[in-house]
């Protein structure tokens, strides 16, 4: 949206800048004026027709608009030559707009008011037409090198932000890597030692004999059950915390892509349940060993959303069933399963349009 607004901007920077020039022009030539003032009106008319025409030139779109404009004003040249005298601003639009056919016309109206042996009317005009052209032309090349400058910024913003995102994405990954080896760090170290002084304090607590021992033995007992239970929770909530479901769904999808047009498209946050990570990464492996073996279509579409209050995925082909098969397979039991374990629903539907399974898992809370 933004980079749609400067390009209206710039455009519009780009018409005042052309209409500035014609301004600088008609000026210029207005100068040719006294000379040909035959009349009190004629050359005000002259002046106010070149204006107008050469704005509507600028500012219509249309080809055959610009066309039929510089056509009425050329056949206006014919009539008087006040009108020959701004036939520079017109050679300017023939150059801008690309109307080189006029150009002969022009060329026609000018010789036909320098017939009668007006050559300075003829240099003049011509002489000025020439800087005109070359004014445009200069004009065109700046706007033209300004465009190129913004489309290589566009392009330098364009490959910096992808470059921002993939160090984002291998600063993320590296994260999760990290979380998980002091998840392995916490559990195969603390956790074995917390779990190894566990076991010798029951030890000494069966061989104590020491009714004042007892009591302190069974707080330090406790103490060390709580630790073990945080440490295991954090263990959990480390190790939940460094699956990037969404990678772990590439990675398990990426073998369809050789035999199937597939589409993915994923929108869930990084702080789901790990269980529904699990559950969703086991049911899209499954669903692609089954789609590979036994689907005939050419397509498949995936789709993880996450909703206010649950989370669905989405798995559908277009290939045909030759019956209506909701579950019997080992591999559809265990999808139901899973998803049951964990409060959700799973559907299946098989057709003649195509197979789909549709999953909604409530979030944690709900």
């Amino acid at each position: 949206m933004v980079s749609y607004l400067l390009r209206k901007a710039e455009r519009g920077v780009d018409t005042i800048s052309e209409l500035i020039e014609k301004l600088i022009i008609t000026l210029v030539c207005s100068t040719c004026l006294i000379d040909h003032s035959t009349s009190t009106s004629m050359p005000v008319v002259a002046l106010l027709t070149s204006i107008t025409i050469s704005c509507l030139v600028t500012l219509v779109k249309t080809r055959y608009m610009q066309y039929a404009l510089v056509t009425v004003f050329i056949g206006c040249c014919f009539v008087s030559p006040c009108f020959a005298i701004f036939l520079p601003l017109i050679a300017y639009d023939i150059s801008r707009k690309k109307l080189y056919v006029l150009a002969f016309a022009a060329l026609a109206a000018l010789g036909f008011q320098t017939y009668s042996g007006d050559l300075r009317l003829l240099f003049t005009t011509i002489t000025f037409s020439v800087i005109s052209v070359t004014v445009e032309l200069l004009s065109s090349r700046s706007h033209l090198l300004k465009s190129e400058l913004i489309k290589t910024r566009d392009n330098a913003v364009e490959y910096s932000n992808e470059l921002i995102r993939n160090q984002d994405n291998e600063i993320h990954l590296a994260t999760l890597t990290e979380r998980n080896r002091i998840a392995r760090e916490i559990h195969d170290n603390v956790g074995h030692m917390l779990t190894r002084t566990i076991l010798q304090m029951g030890a000494i607590q069966i061989i104590n004999k020491d009714e004042d021992l007892k009591e302190p033995l069974d707080s330090v007992k406790s103490t060390l059950d709580e630790a073990m239970t945080s440490i295991r929770k954090s263990v959990h909530d480390l190790h939940n915390d460094s699956i990037d479901l969404e990678y772990s769904l590439r990675d398990a999808i990426s073998p369809l892509k050789e035999k199937f047009e597939l589409t993915f498209d994923y929108d869930v946050s990084n702080h789901i349940s790990g269980k529904i990570k699990y559950c969703f990464i086991a049911v899209v492996k499954e669903a692609v060993n089954n789609i590979i073996k036994h689907s005939n279509g050419n397509s498949v579409n995936i789709t993880v959303r996450e909703h206010p209050a649950m989370c669905t995925l989405s798995i559908e082909d277009n290939g045909k069933c030759a019956e209506n098969i909701s579950s019997g397979g080992i591999g559809l039991d265990n999808m139901h399963e899973r998803v049951k374990a964990l409060g959700g629903v799973l559907n299946i539907t098989p057709s003649e349009q195509g197979f789909k399974i549709f999953i909604s898992i409530m979030k944690k809370g709900n």
